[in-house]
């Protein structure tokens, strides 16, 4: 009788077998959603420095003042009457959305067929969470050229990775 030797997991490599499972993809696909893993770092970063601004604006000596500026500019340049507020509920819109696009990473990562479609329809919802929720001139000046061509050519290639996957016989 021979004694299996107990290998020791940290906390991170338990969460990181839960999430990612034990084995791994082939190389075009995890090289894949580490390029979209880099795409959603850069996309959420710019919304958790907005929620943090917006969070922390209070604890200013001359918060007040940071918040009528917010007032005055939301309404002279989007018609915004309380755009503390509304571009607060956008990035935790935003942020939801993103984190939804993260779980269609990690569901492509583990070959799931349904995780190209969750990270296609959130990379759409960001931009259409935007013009509709935040009006089209916000969309305009605000949302920039690089992030639409970022958002556009992952879609597409996610849709094309897709239509791959779809061919083969893998089950969801």
């Amino acid at each position: 009788m021979t004694l299996e030797k107990v290998q020791k997991h940290t906390f991170f490599q338990r969460f990181k077998n839960i999430v990612l499972g034990k084995t791994r993809p082939n190389i075009l696909t995890r090289l894949s959603v580490i390029a979209g893993f880099a795409v959603w770092i850069y996309l959420i970063s710019w919304h958790i420095l907005t929620l943090i601004s917006l969070v922390l604006v209070g604890n200013l000596k001359n918060g007040g003042y940071v918040k009528a500026a917010y007032e005055n500019i939301g309404f002279k340049q989007y018609f915004y009457f309380d755009t503390y507020q509304q571009l607060t509920i956008y990035t935790l819109a935003e942020i939801l959305i993103l984190f939804i696009s993260l779980i269609g990473l990690v569901l492509i990562w583990r070959k799931k067929r349904i995780g190209f479609i969750c990270y296609m329809l959130a990379q759409v919802a960001l931009i259409l969470t935007a013009y509709l929720y935040m009006g089209a001139r916000f969309f305009e000046l605000e949302f920039g050229y690089f992030d639409l061509i970022l958002i556009a050519s992952t879609i597409l290639y996610f849709l094309i990775g897709l239509f791959i996957f779809h061919r083969k016989n893998v089950n969801i």
